[in-house]
C-alpha cells in the first residue's frame, strides 16, 4: 500500500485528499475536493493510493469483496498521509472504522444502466445474446426477466467494459454499468437503457459517495463545518436504510441482493430484492416509516428510523427464506448457503412476490420474460 504523492506536514492549512487513481475515482475525489476548498478555504491536494482492487485480477469475491477498495485508503487515514479519503459508497462495508467519521453528499442516480451495440434495450437484445458485468445482483436479476441470455462475469474499469461492446475487438452485445459513474464521466452517450429499479434494483449505497475523515479532525471547527455542509439527509437517511438491511442480512459482494430507498413527504420507503443467483426465483419486499419532525436531537431520531427499517425489512426476507436463496450470513455458512442456493435445491420461494405481488414490480418482470420480451434469436 503506497502513496503515489506525499508532503510535508504544514498544519491546517493544506486538505490531502486521498483517492485511487482509476478515472472514476479521481473525477469523483476531484468533485468533493473542488467543494471542500469552497467551504473552508484551503488549499487541497490530492494523493494517490493504490489499492488492492486496483493491482489484483479476479471477481471481487474471491479478492475479499468490495473493502479491498477501501483498506488501503482508510489506512493513509489512520496513519496520516492523507486528511480526507473519498469512496464510492457500495464499497464501505458495513461495519464502521473505528477512529473514522463518515458523512455524504447528495446522491446521484442510484439506478443501473444498459450499454448496448445498436441502440439495443432489455427487451430488444436478442436471444442468447452476451451481457457482461462483474456483479452478481445484476447478473441474477438479468437472468430473472431475460432468462435466455448469456450473463458473462466481467471486469475492468468503465472504459475497458465499453470496449467489450464497441471496440474493435467487441466480443459482447451488452455491458450493465451504474448510471451514476457513467454521468460522473460525462459518458451517458454510451447508455442505450436506464433500467427502473423494478426491473432490477440497485446495491446499496449506489450513486453515493463516502467522504471520510479522522474522527478527530472534527475538532478543527471548519471542517466541522464543512463536512456538516457536505451532508445530504435525504441521501443519508436513505443509504443508512439500504446499508441496515446490508448488514442485517450479513450480505457479501457475493449475495445477489438489491435495494432502493427514497425520502419523500416525511416517509422513507425501502424496497429490497434477495435473488437465487441463476435469477429463477427472488424475495422482494417493501415497508415505509414515518420520519420525526420534532424531538431533542432529531438528527439521531431520524437516522434511527431510517437504521430500524433497514433492518425490518431484512427481518421479513429472512423469514420469507431469504438465507436459503442466496450467500447470506457470516464467512463460516457462505458454503453451506450458497449450495442452498443452487438449482434444485430447496422448496419453493417465498416472499412479496409470491404471497402479494408488488402489480408494478410483476407487470415489469412479466413484460420482459421469456415470450413476452421482442428480441429475435441471435
Amino acid at each position: 500500500m503506497s502513496s503515489t504523492h506525499t508532503r510535508p506536514a504544514t498544519g491546517h492549512d493544506v486538505i490531502r485528499v486521498g483517492t485511487r487513481g482509476s478515472a472514476l475515482a479521481t473525477t469523483q475525489t476531484g468533485h468533493v475536493a473542488r467543494r471542500l476548498e469552497e467551504l473552508t478555504g484551503r488549499t487541497i491536494e490530492t494523493v494517490r493510493i493504490r489499492t488492492d482492487g486496483d493491482v489484483l485480477t479476479g471477481s471481487l469475491a474471491q479478492m475479499g469483496g468490495t473493502g479491498v477498495f477501501v483498506t488501503a485508503l482508510r489506512e493513509a487515514l489512520l496513519d496520516g498521509r492523507c486528511d480526507v479519503a473519498v469512496h464510492s459508497l457500495k464499497d464501505l462495508p458495513t461495519t464502521p472504522a473505528p477512529g473514522l467519521t463518515v458523512v455524504t453528499p447528495e446522491r446521484e442516480d442510484p439506478r443501473d444502466a444498459l450499454c448496448a451495440r445498436d441502440g439495443l434495450t432489455i427487451a430488444t437484445l436478442p436471444r442468447g445474446a452476451h451481457v457482461g458485468t462483474g456483479s452478481p445482483r445484476r447478473a441474477a436479476q438479468l437472468r430473472s426477466v431475460r432468462p435466455d441470455l448469456d450473463v458473462v462475469d466481467i471486469r475492468g474499469n468503465v472504459d475497458t467494459r465499453l470496449r467489450r461492446v464497441h471496440g474493435e475487438d467487441a466480443d459482447l452485445d451488452a455491458v450493465v454499468l451504474a448510471y451514476a459513474g457513467l454521468s460522473r464521466l460525462g459518458r451517458l452517450d454510451a447508455v442505450t437503457e436506464v433500467i427502473d429499479t423494478t426491473v432490477m434494483a440497485p446495491a446499496a449505497g449506489q450513486g453515493a459517495l463516502a467522504v471520510e475523515v479522522r474522527t478527530s479532525e472534527l475538532d478543527d471547527p471548519v471542517v466541522a463545518a464543512a463536512l456538516d455542509a457536505l451532508d445530504h439527509e435525504p441521501t443519508r437517511l436513505a443509504v443508512l436504510a439500504e446499508r441496515a438491511l446490508l448488514a442485517r442480512l450479513e450480505a457479501g459482494c457475493a449475495a445477489p441482493v438489491g435495494a432502493h430507498a427514497l425520502v419523500d413527504g416525511g416517509e422513507v420507503t425501502l424496497t429490497a430484492v434477495v435473488a437465487r443467483v441463476d435469477g429463477v426465483e427472488q424475495l422482494t419486499h417493501s415497508a415505509r416509516a414515518l420520519l420525526p419532525a420534532t424531538g431533542g436531537d432529531l438528527r439521531a431520531a431520524r437516522d434511527d428510523v431510517a437504521l430500524r427499517l433497514g433492518e425490518r425489512v431484512a427481518d421479513a426476507l429472512l423469514a420469507d427464506g431469504a438465507g436459503r436463496l442466496a450467500p447470506l450470513g457470516p464467512p463460516a455458512d457462505a458454503a453451506r448457503t450458497a449450495e442452498s442456493s443452487l438449482p434444485g435445491a430447496g422448496g419453493p420461494g417465498r416472499g412479496s412476490v409470491t404471497d402479494a405481488p408488488d402489480p408494478a414490480v410483476e407487470a415489469a418482470r412479466e413484460q420482459l420474460r421469456d415470450g413476452g420480451y421482442r428480441g429475435e434469436p441471435a
